[in-house]
């Protein structure tokens, strides 16, 4: 793996990076791809030295980020975020990824609702901080999609970028250059369709949403897509920037 490389780590095959991977190909960002949770036995010498990379994403999951002993490469996948935490290197962890980079950073993670039922469906997210050059673009977002049971608890010493009603924590920011986004800008209308032909992520749907829930949840994202790519680009483009500045530096 080269050492201006991005490496991104999914824990389901459809789980993708989805627009995330397009954002950094359209700026010529080379990227690995790895599925840990997927490989027995997978160990830290498997994996380039956090300081050899470019920048690191984590993808979602249907695992608790506490789950260490039933998915051991949770357990190495924490690690790498405590490292890329004390390297300053930029990295972005969503939902799953987001739990694994809040418990990097010392934030506790409760499993469940916490007296709230699962978020999933598309909904706008509450008190951005647009000033922020990740998170801010989304204060704009028609809606976009949570998939999510487990929540993050805030604490000072990281900064809260987003929230919802049911989840204190949508976003945050652990140091300069890490972020972690409970819910999930990768997901276009083109994956989204990927997830619901899934029966496990399909059945999910409807019990939060009732016997119409795929075709609500196809319908919601045709109409917020239009206004949310741009504003995703937007947050893009400032993480791929980051990357070219370290790989330039």
């Amino acid at each position: 793996m080269a050492s201006d490389s991005v490496l991104i780590i999914q824990h389901l095959e459809v789980e993708k990076p989805g627009a995330i991977l397009e954002a950094l190909r359209q700026h010529a960002i080379p990227t690995t791809t790895r599925i840990l949770t997927a490989e027995p036995g997978v160990s830290a010498d498997d994996l380039p030295p956090v300081g050899e990379l470019a920048g690191l994403v984590v993808m979602g999951g249907p695992m608790n980020a506490d789950e260490l002993d039933t998915y051991p490469a949770l357990k190495l996948e924490r690690e790498l975020l405590t490292r890329a935490l004390e390297l300053e290197l930029p990295t972005l962890g969503i939902c799953l990824g987001a739990q694994l980079l809040a418990r990097a950073a010392g934030l506790a993670v409760y499993s469940g609702g916490h007296g709230y039922s699962d978020e999933l469906g598309w909904a706008p997210l509450r008190n951005v901080d647009r000033t922020d050059p990740l998170v801010g673009p989304f204060a704009d977002a028609p809606a976009v999609l949570h998939w999510h049971g487990d929540r993050i608890r805030p604490d000072a010493t990281v900064s809260v970028l987003a929230t919802t009603d049911s989840t204190p924590v949508q976003a945050f920011r652990a140091g300069p250059a890490a972020w972690g986004l409970q819910f999930h800008p990768e997901v276009d209308p083109a994956l989204l369709d990927q997830w619901l032909a899934e029966p496990d992520f399909a059945a999910e749907a409807r019990r939060a949403h009732g016997p119409d829930a795929l075709e609500l949840l196809r319908a919601q994202a045709r109409e917020a897509f239009p206004a949310l790519r741009p504003l995703f680009e937007r947050s893009m483009s400032h993480f791929c920037e980051m990357i070219r500045a370290r790989t330039a530096g």
